[in-house]
């Protein structure tokens, strides 16, 4: 049977993948998770002494922590397991606490819920960006290791650095601890940001060019086969947006109109089950106070990415230049890296995630 290190050695062998030391060594570990969880049953493991439930694996982007993700869950022979990206989870767990709102404690219900299909589930991207999320982790997370629910999740950011300006973050502080507590935290610390090995770059991205619009209109008209075009807004959550066209399945934005105000995840994620590919145009320099669109820019380029959705975009500075100065540019660096690898032909050979 392969294992989890036998098959990095493989993809080693065949350059699929780069040896790395530190990954090694945490696949090293990881399968000696696996191995441990696998031999346990609902029994034991309702009463393993062994506390700790999972692994809270982050480092800096490109470092393999995805990579490292994807093929754990695939070596986790079990059907009682479950991979989304966070921002997806939390989306569902907010769903339902809308259901359950005249329950006392509606999250532990939330939890015995998901008990009853998974024993394991993997949260890609871990990262904490909106107050709602931030004051119910701690309870959250009590509930999810009560019902003895595993945890495989990933970050740019020790746990300590999450939500690290947030409001009210001393009430957030109680979730890091939780996460401490019940999973070994450990760090990628892999030198080589993989992303840069890829420089197939596609003419998608148009920066500073007064033809912008003809050659955004010539990327239009090449993906949308069905010709059937529409200028009236979509509707999306039950609100009206402004579109400059849209077709069968690619729809063109002002990046104003997409990250400005009253934009929210869920705006993002109901986009990205209607369209495949996305065009945002007239991107702009944001300052100091645009930290709120930032925000919003980096949920939208998450969620098109997690799902494999295609884009094109124009802005009158470079990529890097988009966002340098403010408390969100730390994090806006993981956007920077995702539009990088957006352009790549490997990102746009990739199969879209339904």
């Amino acid at each position: 049977m392969t294992t989890l290190t036998r098959w990095y050695k493989k993809q080693i062998k065949n350059g699929s993948l780069n040896y790395d030391e530190a990954q090694e060594q945490l696949l090293t570990e990881l399968e000696s998770f696996i191995n441990n969880f696998l031999k346990q049953n609902f029994i034991t493991r309702l009463f393993n002494r062994d506390h700790k439930l999972g692994y809270y694996i982050y480092g800096d982007v490109g470092r393999g922590k995805s990579m490292i993700m994807n093929s754990m869950y695939t070596f986790m022979n079990t059907t009682r397991k479950r991979r989304l990206h966070f921002h997806e989870f939390m989306h569902e767990i907010h769903e339902s606490l809308a259901k359950l709102n005249n329950i006392d404690d509606p999250l532990s219900t939330i939890a015995k819920q998901i008990k009853t299909d998974y024993d394991i589930i993997f949260l890609d991207e871990m990262h904490v960006s909106d107050i709602a999320t931030a004051m119910i982790m701690k309870r959250l997370l009590e509930t999810l290791f009560a019902n003895k629910i595993s945890i495989i999740t990933s970050s740019n950011y020790h746990p300590d650095g999450l939500w690290p300006d947030g409001l009210m973050r001393e009430r957030f502080l109680p979730a890091i601890e939780i996460l401490k507590k019940w999973l070994i935290v450990k760090s990628l610390n892999s030198q080589q940001d993989y992303r840069l090995f890829n420089n197939s770059f596609n003419n998608l991205f148009i920066i500073s060019d007064k033809d912008k619009k003809d050659e955004l209109n010539l990327i239009f008209t090449s993906i949308n086969n069905s010709n059937s075009i529409d200028i009236s807004p979509v509707k999306i959550c039950n609100r009206e947006i402004p579109v400059i066209k849209s077709g069968e399945k690619i729809i063109w934005l002002n990046f104003s109109t997409i990250c400005g105000n009253m934009r929210s995840q869920l705006d993002y994620l109901e986009l990205s089950q209607k369209y495949d590919w996305f065009i945002i145009s007239d991107i702009f320099q944001l300052k100091i106070d645009h930290k709120d669109i930032a925000r919003r820019f980096t949920w939208l380029i998450d969620i098109l990415y997690d799902n494999g959705r295609k884009l094109a975009l124009s802005s009158i500075v470079p990529i890097k230049e988009i966002y340098c100065n403010g408390d969100f540019a730390n994090e806006f660096e993981r956007t920077i890296s995702r539009l990088e690898e957006m352009q790549t032909k490997e990102y746009l050979e990739k199969q879209l995630t339904n």
